[in-house]
This record gives structure tokens, sequence and C-alpha cells, in this order.
């Protein structure tokens, strides 16, 4: 059992880092008061392979390993939680595709991500049906030569800046969960609208709701199965658990080492922060927290790359790092105290951003019903 980096992993570690460090660090403040998508800064990491990384060469990609792909998701929301998330999701939609897409699906569609083009985005929840997917209303009906999609679908990560969604849809109303399928929807087609969702905090990070009046979906755009959507789904989350996972890891490694640097500068009562107790203690439970939070992220991510995804390791792994972002987000601006609530610190936007990742991509209630699914033997690993 090795706990190191392989080398290839560390050099990788080392460029993304050097990257996020100069070009998403410094910007993270302008962004989030300007509240736009950072296309300069997305362009820019996708030319260095970083968008969508384990996207196959053949398709433009940089066909690296999931851990690969935890790696560059805590370096990014490490360097700024808000441009570092924005970035990090533009992969949001190709999962889908590189596992279930036909083969003109993926070569029309994955370069488009990976060069910079667009984001990409997949749309699961709606008004009424967040935790519960078969509850989802959005209709696919069968017309000559494909489906008409009719439906309303919220909280979607790019929805209103991708050029193509994955949109999850009923095409057996009655079936429940055996009835969804997945359609690989252009957002310029007749009938799609998207408006953008003002937020708590991810200010530059696109969230929207759609709407889908009439949609026309040709017979070649439905992605896989039909009537396969959930399974394909489930797929998904077993892998986007662990991203998302990684991206609240990098937002509690970036908030302790704010912190961290923070106490020993600040003085008070004659000596720096770090010199007392109270303070010491809670910067020892958030590298406590972290360390622990980076142990389940990277064994979640080897299993992907085995072939071997656990369901409950990745809801373990995004249900406890989400936590930990939270936690030491809270702690670290307890550390910076007024200093902390002000704009003049990055503490208060990590605070923000972070707290979302409890409730997208599966609330932590959910994964804790997961998990003891797994546990109690009624849940197939």
């Amino acid at each position: 059992m090795n706990f190191e980096f392989e080398e290839e992993h560390r050099i990788l570690r080392d460029s993304v880092r050097e990257f996020a460090e100069k070009e998403i660090m410094p910007y993270g403040k302008e962004y989030d008061e300007k509240g736009e998508y950072p296309w300069e800064i997305f362009r820019k990491a996708a030319k260095l392979g970083y968008v969508a990384a384990d996207i196959p060469e053949k398709y433009g990609g940089a066909g690296l390993d999931y851990l690969g792909c935890a790696i560059i998701a805590e370096e990014f929301t490490r360097a700024d939680s808000s441009i570092g998330s924005a970035v990090l999701t533009a992969s949001l939609g190709c999962p889908m595709v590189k596992y279930f897409g036909t083969e003109e699906q993926k070569e029309r569609y994955l370069p488009k991500v990976v060069k910079g083009e667009t984001p990409s985005a997949i749309a699961i929840t709606e008004p009424d049906a967040g935790s519960d997917v078969q509850a989802i209303k959005t209709k696919a009906e069968r017309v000559d030569g494909g489906w008409k999609l009719n439906g309303t679908k919220t909280f979607i990560t790019n929805g209103s800046v991708s050029e193509w969604v994955v949109i999850l849809a009923k095409t057996q109303p009655d079936a429940g969960y055996r009835g969804i399928s997945a359609f690989l929807v252009e957002t310029g087609w007749d009938g799609y609208e998207a408006r953008r969702i003002k937020k708590m905090g991810l200010n530059c990070h696109d969230t929207a709701e759609i709407y889908l009046k009439d949609v026309f979906v040709p017979e070649t755009h439905i992605i896989g199965q039909e009537n396969f959507g959930f399974y394909q789904l489930m797929r998904f989350f077993n892998e986007s658990r662990v991203f998302v996972g990684a991206v609240q890891l990098g937002m509690a490694v970036g908030a302790y080492e704010r912190a961290l640097e923070y106490a020993k500068q600040r003085k008070a009562f004659g000596k720096p922060l770090i010199e007392h107790q109270a303070i010491q203690f809670k910067l020892a439970d958030m590298w406590k927290d972290i360390e622990a939070a980076k142990l389940l992220i990277y064994k979640a991510a080897w299993l992907i790359d085995r072939g071997k995804a656990n369901p409950a390791l990745s809801s373990a792994a995004k249900l406890f790092a989400s936590e930990t972002a939270i936690k030491a987000t809270y702690e670290a601006l307890q550390i910076f105290g007024g200093y902390g609530y002000s704009k003049e610190y990055d503490i208060e936007r990590y605070y923000r951003d972070a707290r979302v990742g409890t409730i997208y991509e599966g609330t932590s209630e959910i994964q804790k019903l997961i998990i003891a699914r797994a546990i109690a033997g009624k849940l197939r690993l």
C-alpha cells in the first residue's frame, strides 16, 4: 500500500498548482463581484488539458485517470473557490456522452468542451424533484423523427452558457425510474430557454432555470438506451460525487492555508494568534479533517480507475469532504475575526461558496442513505 503519488501525479499537481496560482488565485474577488462566467480562464485551462481531462485523446482530451482529475479539482478550488468550481464543472455533461453516447455524439460534442469552446451541462433537478430523481416531470413524447421535450429544470450548472445540455426526461411516465431517458439538446434549438439564478455564493458559476417548450430532439440525440437513463445516471453519480468531493476538498485546503498564514501574522494579547491554544485547536481540527477527506477522495478515485467504483465510498467521499469544507471555512472565518467577514479577504467568499457542497450532487442526507443501504446489504456494490 503506497500513500504517495506516483511521479506523473506529482508532476501534474505541481503544474496545475503553478497555473492555478498564476491564472486563478489573483482574480477571485473580481469575478465574484462581476458575477460573470470566467471565459478567458476557462479557455486557458482547456488549452493546457485541465478541462474534462479524463476525455480520451481520440476526442481531444488529455486521457487522464480519475485520480488525476481529482488532483486538478483540488488545486483549482484551493486557488479560488468560485473560479475554480466554475471552470471545473464545464465537464458536467461529458461523462454521459463519454460512456453512453454514440461515436457521432462523442466526436461532435466532446471536443467542443476540451478545446474550451463551450462548457457542458446536465439537467436533472426540477422545481418539484431534487433528490427524488424518479419524480421528474419533464416529458419526452415520440414524434416523427425523434422526440418533443416539455418541462422545467432548475439549479442547472452552465444552463445559460453551454452550447449543449444532457436532459433527463420521462419517456414512459408511469414507469417511475424505469421510464427515464437521457437526451443531448443544443441550447440554440427552438423552445429552449434559460434564465440565470442569483445565488448566495459561486457568483461567477453559472446556475440556471431551464424551460423546455416543444423542443424537438432528433432520433440521433438520445444518449444510450431508451428508458435506461436512470441507470446511466447512477454510473454518472459514482464518479461525479468523487469529483465534487475533490472540488470541496480544495475549498477546505484553501481556507485552511489562508487561516494558517493569517494566524502566524496577526497578533493578539502580545503574541501571534497561532500561539494561542484556542486557535491551535481550530487549525489542528481543520488539518485532521482535510487529511481524512484526502484519503477518502483518493481511494474512491483509485477504485474508479481500476473499474471498481464503489457507490458507498463515492458517497462517503463526497459527504465527508463537503462537510469538512463547511467546517473549515467556518473556522477559518472565525480565525480572521471581523476581517473574515469583510470583502477585503478571500475567506468570506470561501465561506459562501462552500455552503452548497452538502446540497448539490446529492445532499448529505442522500449520501448517508446510500451508505446505509450498502452496509445493510440492500445496495449492490
